[in-house]
């Protein structure tokens, strides 16, 4: 079992929307789990979800997996899916506090079945993505090109460097633009990250689109760039790691 971690040190960078359009890509070929962590539970809304229970019962009241995950059948693969619940919210502190080394990696003995499990996290650095890094095989940051994004991207650097995670961390460039700001700011990040960075993917509205209609981007509208540049990064991301699809 492979399991992915996806975070962001800044809000609104389109991170949620790549964990799913990940976890959805590799549910085609594997068989795959999204995690959100994120008490804003936004892939529950992209989806169409209920979000009454989910990863923050499992923590806070021991709620089994079978009670909280919720089978996610699409066109052409099969994702299962926990949302983050509504704990997260209602009891915040507590939840922060039952997120602990220890439950996460009970929860993972629980799990693993899944060839990928992929977790969406918090846009910060908090106890949730520390604690999910202590299990993660792969840590995958979402950035966008531009100066408020690539502020957080120096502070993510010292983070990351101060965990000894740089072996495992892989960068992704969300909403990319052709604009001069965007691509100035594209090719420093792609510049310090080396080939950590596993591409660049653009702007695009059909993924505003194919959320008013609860599916991925992927499955709405394959042939839409964003569509196309995910499966890429995808593709990339799974030579790295030496695997093939199907």
């Amino acid at each position: 079992m492979i399991n992915i971690v996806i975070g962001s040190f800044k809000g609104g960078v389109g991170k949620s929307t790549i964990a799913l359009n990940f976890a959805y890509e590799l549910s085609k070929n594997f068989k795959a789990l999204l995690v959100d962590t994120d008490p804003q539970n936004s892939i529950a809304h992209f989806l169409c979800k209920d979000f009454k229970e989910g990863f923050s019962e499992v923590l806070i009241s021991e709620a089994s997996f079978d009670r909280v995950v919720q089978k996610v059948l699409l066109d052409s693969g099969d994702l299962d899916f926990i949302p983050t619940g509504l704990l997260s919210l209602k009891a915040p502190e507590l939840y922060e506090d039952k997120f602990n080394l220890e439950k996460i990696r009970e929860f993972v003995r629980d799990i693993s079945t899944y060839d990928f499990v992929v977790y969406d996290t918090p846009p910060r650095i908090s106890k949730h993505i520390e604690t999910l890094l202590e299990i993660a095989d792969d840590f995958l940051v979402v950035l966008n090109p531009d100066p408020a994004t690539f502020s957080s991207f120096i502070i993510f650097q010292q983070f990351i460097e101060s965990k000894n995670l740089t072996n495992k961390t892989h960068i992704l460039v969300n909403r990319t633009e052709p604009t001069k700001v965007s691509e100035d700011f594209s090719k420093m990040i792609s510049y310090l990250c080396g080939d950590k960075n596993l591409g660049l993917i653009p702007q695009d509205i059909t993924v505003s689109d194919s959320q008013g209609h609860c599916k991925p981007t992927v499955l709405y509208n394959p042939t839409c760039p964003f569509s196309i540049y995910v499966k890429k990064t995808l593709d990339k991301y799974l030579l790295v790691k030496g695997i093939r699809r199907s």
